[in-house]
């Protein structure tokens, strides 16, 4: 990693992504979305659209520009394309938002901005998919690689069918009426399939892999286990896909897919338990502290995935579990990642050209812990309390219906407080405020 050089790219891709999970988080928290507004309105469309598009994969795309040439020890194919992708993303994200709101209001043409829009990303996805893939073509893979080229073929699918079911909303006549009936009954939990399981949880499994082994002084190959792991996980998410378009028919291949997928998750959560006692740096970092956070939530997620699936009621805690992955485990594991990757990179930008010739701080001398612990903990406390509540509401909470909706929308709020202190601390280390004056002038000079 010291050796790579610095995408210029992928702190702008962090600066937009905050930007869209902080509007996100203050549109729920003035009660525009689920659970006060149904789970398929336009406004709590734009709530999630905000936080899968804008925030979660421009983060991810943005971390993808620096470690997949890390991973690969290869120069990154497509690095000029990245500005196209993500002004492609962004605009479109921007139309695609337009369109869900004048949906929502019933204006039929103005929600042609819907499909538009919906193009536009999935040019901007396909672009960056391509470069990447390109890149991870030309050298062998080590396993969190592997992790993050089974997230890339997601990436292809999503965009996909997420524009297939923009088209069925605008024009559902054109269609007919087995594709549009088609994508409405099996497109839109395929969707979610693919980009929470497929796209989002593979590529954060992988990209966490490399970060938590290569920080914590860690093995980042687990053996038979890591490779069993992604195995399962990856082929029972293919699996469940394909014949989640078959329907009854195909019932059993479904079943055995997730079935397939949630034993992979299990196991890889286990592996990376093993791998934290494995670790030769005892002491935890705040990015590897709360990643077990984050990582806690994931396997919540899919115990509750299994227990839903047998009881017969995933349908009705859809939206609930969707909350968990994307404000609890998702959002804390990239934000955890984020203040230990924005330090690193402004390190290997501004002193890594200097090592050996002058006197140099260390990379944990940019990060101040004492003040970013206290956000992260927030951040967390307050997204288990949305989510408690979330759960209340689902479960029936009859008069207590209006408290929990009151906390949750509370939560929220804290969680957006929390992500604004977070990148004000991130702005600190790009500045390196942390540093003493003193002491960086002296190093600066090799006094020191």
């Amino acid at each position: 990693m010291p050796a790579t050089r610095v995408s210029r790219w992928s702190l702008r891709y962090f600066a937009a992504a905050l930007a869209s999970f902080l509007l996100a988080q203050l549109w729920m928290a003035a009660g525009l979305t689920w659970p006060f507004r149904p789970a398929g309105a336009g406004t709590t469309l734009v709530a999630v659209h905000l936080l899968t598009v804008g925030w979660l994969t421009t983060l991810m795309l943005g971390a993808l520009h620096q470690f997949v040439p890390v991973l690969t020890a290869r120069p990154l194919g497509g690095e000029r394309a990245a500005g196209w992708t993500l002004a492609l993303v962004e605009g479109g994200l921007l139309s695609m938002l337009t369109g869900f709101l004048a949906w929502g209001a019933g204006a039929r043409a103005a929600s042609l901005a819907l499909p538009a829009g919906g193009l536009a990303v999935a040019a901007g996805a396909w672009l960056a998919a391509a470069g990447h893939a390109r890149t991870l073509a030309s050298a062998p893979l080590p396993l969190p690689a592997r992790y993050v080229a089974a997230g890339l073929v997601f990436l292809t699918l999503v965009p996909l069918l997420g524009v297939a079911l923009a088209l069925a909303v605008v024009a559902p006549r054109q269609l007919g009426v087995a594709v549009d009936g088609l994508l409405y009954a099996r497109g839109l939990p395929l969707h979610l399939l693919a980009g929470l399981g497929g796209w989002l949880a593979l590529t954060a499994m992988g990209v966490a892999l490399k970060l938590l082994a290569m920080f914590m002084l860690a093995p980042e190959e687990r053996g038979l286990r890591g490779e069993l792991a992604l195995a399962l996980t990856a082929g029972g998410l293919g699996l469940a896909w394909l014949a989640g378009w078959g329907g009854a028919r195909v019932a059993a291949a479904e079943t055995a897919g997730q079935v397939a997928a949630g034993t992979g998750a299990a196991l890889y959560l286990a592996d990376l338990v093993l791998l934290y006692r494995q670790r030769r740096r005892r002491h935890l970092e705040p990015n590897a502290a709360f990643a077990a956070w984050a990582l806690a939530g994931l396997g919540l997620a899919v115990a509750l995935l299994a227990a839903l699936r047998l009881a017969g009621a995933t349908a009705a805690w859809a939206p609930a579990v969707v909350q968990l992955l994307l404000l609890g485990c998702f959002s804390g594991l990239g934000l955890s990642q984020l203040v230990k990757i924005v330090p690193f990179l402004t390190w290997i930008e501004r002193y890594g050209p200097l090592m050996g010739r002058r006197p140099v701080p260390r990379v944990q001398e940019l990060l101040e812990e004492r003040r970013v612990r206290p956000w992260l903990a927030a951040f967390f406390a307050a997204a288990g309390a949305g989510w408690l509540a979330a759960a209340g509401l689902v479960a029936g909470a009859g008069r207590a219906e209006v408290l929990l909706g009151a906390v949750w929308r509370a939560a929220v709020a804290a969680q957006a407080l929390a992500t604004a202190g977070l990148a004000g601390e991130l702005l600190r280390m790009r500045r390196e405020q942390a540093l003493p004056a003193e002491g960086m002038a002296a190093r600066a000079t090799g006094r020191s």
